[in-house]
């Protein structure tokens, strides 16, 4: 008997191929959601950035609207009145109120061979005034008391007090006080001649001790 596969059609797994087919849609359709997702996301930052650009500039369309205002509303000759009155001021004060040279001769006149001066801090008030802090290093308290006395003995300085007193680690002391220079509104001093016999009574007070 003559067997034979009389069959043409071959043979494939159709349900594999259902399946590969059914993870590729499942995929695509995945990819699809993150894709939309991420679109609509960006949609609504984009929304809020061009929103906030809105605003921004409406706000800067009020500022320079305001600014405007503002320049129409000065007067420009008033303004140049004002700005050389006030260098006129300001080169007043720098001359005749405060001068960082006589301040700093008086100091060199008066500050005893162990105190050595570590700052000075000035301030000019409305009325002309003039506060000078300064801040000092002494080996003794009693040689910045001498120093103070020496100022206003000088008629540099008036009220002058101790506001602060600290010791270091070398065994010295940083002072600081404060005062009201006056030395803009007198005149020069004469350096005083010293005394030989109060130099060497000086000397022998203070052994070692330098500036």
């Amino acid at each position: 008997m003559l067997r034979g596969n009389l069959s043409t059609r071959p043979f494939y797994n159709e349900r594999a191929v259902y399946v590969l087919l059914a993870a590729a849609a499942v995929v695509l359709a995945l990819l699809s959601v993150v894709s939309v997702s991420q679109f609509v996301s960006l949609s609504r930052q984009q929304g809020e950035l061009s929103a906030r650009i809105a605003r921004d500039e409406q706000r800067a369309q009020g500022l320079r609207r305001e600014a405007a205002d503002v320049r129409r509303g000065i007067d420009a000759a008033e303004l140049q009145t004002t700005a050389t009155a006030t260098q006129e001021v300001n080169r007043a004060i720098d001359a005749r109120v405060f001068s960082w040279t006589a301040l700093f001769n008086t100091v060199e006149r008066t500050i005893p061979p162990g105190v050595v001066l570590l700052g000075v801090y000035p301030s000019i008030d409305d009325d002309g005034r003039v506060d000078v802090r300064m801040v000092v290093n002494a080996r003794r308290i009693d040689e910045v008391s001498t120093f103070m006395e020496a100022l206003e003995r000088a008629q540099s300085f008036e009220t002058l007090q101790s506001s602060e007193e600290q010791r270091v680690e070398d065994g010295s002391f940083v002072v600081t006080f404060d005062g009201v220079y006056v030395g803009h509104r007198v005149p020069e001093v004469a350096a005083p001649v010293p005394d030989p016999a109060e130099a060497a009574r000086a000397d022998v007070a203070r052994p070692g001790v330098g500036r």
